[in-house]
């Protein structure tokens, strides 16, 4: 199945950007999936999900062990939250010494490369217990000395909310609307997902918010949540965090899992074992919603050339980090 991309228009009248439109043209698995027997769903899902595949997996199962009545175990629950965390780890130091050094033209790339090589090999060899806290201790270690990209640009334009940190059981009367899935809203408005909702109370972060400094708030939001998650290396029991399910009603479950991008959460409906309905509510939905942080924070951004223009975009996508490919079109205001 084709991903889809982020089609994202800047209206530019030469001393700024006016305006963004966002238009999205990710499939919607879900609604493919309505119809299958439910011991199907959890062998697709993972399949189909190239990014956060492990994430998407959780969730799949958890979702589905709550509409069945079932109770998720605390070892699994434990491994659920290990594997989450992994996958994260992974994301975070991909976008740290991968995606940012181009755009701020940093030196030292070719290091950065191979250090993510070294841990993404070593993250994805781990086989026990031990291994994972021993790798834990070293990338705590490493990391004390790693710093957050700097990145000195302000916000113009009043922010989205940060969305709330809430449980699966806190989630489910929020998302019974079937458009909710598209374009998903808090307190019936837009609001940010990912690392700075969940970190905005650390007081680093807190000073860089209040000065309007919002991409180096994400980029230290990041950097604390590797911190945390190596920490969760060493002790996986305090990993199960990540995860949860409830019950909605007879026959529905609905989970969230905590991803490098932000909340994920999955509804499912069932009858005699098939899917009944199927939502997924992933980051990219709350971050690129058309009146989300991607397109508040654009509109009124100064930028004197196009180039300025599109580097200032390009910047503020990456620091929001969507699940697929973005397009980026700037067009006469």
């Amino acid at each position: 199945m084709e991903q889809g991309v982020l089609q994202l228009t800047l209206a530019w009248d030469g001393q700024e950007i006016v305006s963004a439109e966002i238009v999205s043209s990710r499939p919607m698995l879900a609604k493919a999936l309505r119809g299958l027997p439910v011991a199907r769903v959890s062998g697709i899902i993972p399949r189909v999900f190239s990014l956060c595949r492990h994430a998407q997996n959780a969730a799949a199962r958890l979702s589905i062990q709550a509409a069945q009545g079932r109770c998720v175990a605390v070892d699994e629950a434990q491994d659920l939250g290990l594997a989450v965390a992994v996958e994260a780890i992974v994301e975070h130091l991909s976008h740290l010494l991968m995606a940012w050094p181009p755009l701020l033209q940093k030196p030292g790339r070719a290091r950065r490369i191979e250090e993510f090589g070294l841990w993404r090999k070593r993250l994805l060899a781990v086989v026990d217990a031990a291994a994972v806290a021993a790798l834990g201790v070293d990338l705590s270690n490493w990391l004390a000395d790693l710093e957050a990209p700097p990145f000195d640009d302000q916000l113009a334009a009043a922010a989205v909310a940060l969305l709330p940190q809430l449980s699966a059981a806190e989630w489910a009367p929020l998302v019974d609307p079937e458009d909710f899935a598209t374009r998903p809203t808090f307190a019936g408005q837009a609001a940010e997902t990912g690392v700075l909702a969940r970190h905005a109370g650390d007081p680093g972060v807190a000073l860089l918010l209040a000065d309007g400094q919002r991409i180096q708030a994400r980029l230290a939001a990041r950097l604390l949540e590797l911190r945390w998650l190596a920490a969760g290396l060493v002790d996986p029991s305090r990993l199960s965090a990540l995860v949860d399910a409830t019950v909605v009603a007879v026959g529905c479950g609905l989970a969230r899992v905590e991803t490098a991008r932000g909340t994920l959460l999955h509804r499912v409906e069932l009858a005699a074992d098939c899917v009944e309905d199927y939502r997924i509510i992933a980051p990219t939905e709350w971050n690129f919603h058309p009146q989300g942080a991607f397109f508040r924070e654009m509109s009124g951004c100064p930028a004197q050339t196009r180039d300025e223009a599109r580097i200032r975009a390009a910047r503020l996508a990456l620091s929001l980090d969507p699940c697929v490919p973005s397009e980026l079109r700037i067009v006469d205001a």
